[in-house]
This record gives structure tokens, C-alpha cells and sequence, in this order.
């Protein structure tokens, strides 16, 4: 039983750790190619990540205070812990399209904000630890909804 905790939790990360580093929901392919990489292993690991994501993670609303975004990496105040969020390099606002960090430089968005949350989580609990993973679609603040501009459609229930 340990075994297959451990080889799950293994997977679990490997999974996660490429999506932090590899941006879903926007292709880059320009730049792949300016770094001379291949472009199909690189398509093919993009859509496993995301079919993971997808067919394992489960509708999950987060409301707390805005404390930091650091690349793609949001980090939201909920009930005393910080909650790390990775966040879809593009969003869109009233039609328009904004960067994470157009989004984030304090207007409409900044520290300190409190924001409601919308993520697919995935989540695995050994036996002395739990590891969660969140990825935003949906971020609603005061007087602002941006949704997260992917290729495809989020619906909660």
C-alpha cells in the first residue's frame, strides 16, 4: 500500500511540476522554435498535462485576500494559509485581453484585493502529508470577472 501511495504521489508531482513550468493553455510556439525544440514531444507532454488536468480535477472556489503574483504563481490569503494558484498567462476582461501581469499591477487587480477564485484542484493524502495543486479559470474581484483565455470551456456542475 505504501508502494502505490508513494508511485501515485510521484506521478502526482511530475504532473503538477510540469504544468507550473509549462504555461496551459497557451501555445508557444514561436518561441520552441527559436530555441531550436522539437515542437511534437513538446505539443504531446502540453495535452497530457492537460487531459490529467481535466479528466482528474475537481471544480473548487477559493475566496480570500490577494497577497503576491509571482510569475505565473498566485498567492491568495484564505483563512490564515496561503494558498498557491497557478494561474493561464492571458485573461479576458470586458472583451478584452490582458497578461497576468496587466492584469495584476494593481489595477483592476493588486496585493491586497479580496478575490473569489474559481480552480480545478487536484489533491493526493498520504499518509502524513496531502499535496494540492490548483489551477484558476475564473478570478472575480470587487467590481471585476476575468476568465481565463483558453481553448476550452470550464463549466461548474
Amino acid at each position: 500500500m505504501e508502494k502505490k501511495h508513494m508511485a501515485l504521489l510521484l506521478s502526482l508531482l511530475i504532473a503538477l511540476g510540469g504544468l507550473v513550468f509549462i504555461p496551459w493553455g497557451q501555445a508557444q510556439e514561436g518561441e520552441e522554435e527559436e530555441r531550436g525544440l522539437p515542437l511534437r514531444p513538446i505539443r504531446r507532454c502540453r495535452l497530457r498535462l492537460l487531459l490529467f488536468l481535466l479528466t482528474r480535477g475537481e471544480v473548487t472556489t477559493l475566496e480570500g485576500q490577494l497577497l503576491l503574483v509571482e510569475g505565473r504563481i498566485l498567492v491568495l490569503e484564505v483563512d490564515g494559509e496561503a494558498i498557491y494558484v497557478v494561474l493561464p498567462h492571458r485573461w479576458l476582461i470586458d472583451e478584452e485581453v490582458m497578461t497576468i501581469e496587466e492584469l495584476f499591477d494593481g489595477d483592476p487587480l493588486g496585493p491586497g484585493d479580496n478575490l473569489t477564485i474559481h480552480t480545478l484542484m487536484l489533491s493526493h493524502s498520504g499518509e502524513n502529508h496531502t499535496v494540492e495543486f490548483y489551477a484558476a479559470y475564473l478570478i472575480e474581484g470587487e467590481e471585476i470577472e476575468a476568465k481565463a483565455l483558453t481553448p476550452f470551456n470550464i463549466r461548474e456542475g
